[in-house]
């Protein structure tokens, strides 16, 4: 019997990514269920690595990071491969890239730094165009299956998983 790949990979994050110290201090301790008639977005964190990752049925890489051994950050450009050796690119010309990273299996979350700012981008993997950009800000990223946390800054995620409004 074949072994299918998508729930390893499922296995893998919520294994390995979850029970990483960083991953955790991350997560509001209040990130319970979502309130009834609120999409429940499945965003995985994940970690990267010092090289390309294999996420379902594409890779991806990051570019060359700042330690081969134990990267903190990566330049860049983002290269989306699928299985047919089709790719796309992303440069998003704002900064480094750092963690935390997420992933619905159809959509990347990247955090980038530049001038003690950060901004958060959700990227389509199908064809690695920026589906939402955050204003700059400083401080923590956080999110959980209805909110996205930047800094001081909540954001509540619509019907499609993507950032719409402010949480009041």
């Amino acid at each position: 019997m074949p072994i299918r790949r998508l729930p390893i990979l499922v296995l893998c994050l919520s294994t390995l990514c979850l029970s990483t110290p960083y991953l955790l201090a991350a997560r509001p301790a209040a990130a319970g269920a979502p309130a009834e008639g609120v999409p429940a977005c499945n965003y995985q964190p994940f970690e990267p690595g010092p090289g390309r990752l294999r996420m379902g049925w594409v890779t991806l890489d990051l570019g060359p990071s700042d330690n081969p051994k134990t990267p903190e950050t990566w330049r860049g450009p983002i290269i989306l491969s699928r299985p047919d050796r089709s790719y796309c690119i992303t440069d998003l010309h704002t900064g480094v890239l750092q963690r935390p990273f997420f992933t619905d299996g159809q959509s990347f979350v990247m955090t980038t730094y530049a001038a003690e700012q950060q901004t958060v981008f959700f990227i389509d993997a199908a064809s690695c165009r920026v589906l939402w950009k955050s204003p700059a800000f400083s401080g923590d990223v956080a999110l959980t299956a209805t909110v996205l946390h930047t800094g001081r800054k909540a954001w509540k995620l619509g019907p499609h998983c993507l950032p719409e409004a402010d949480v009041p």
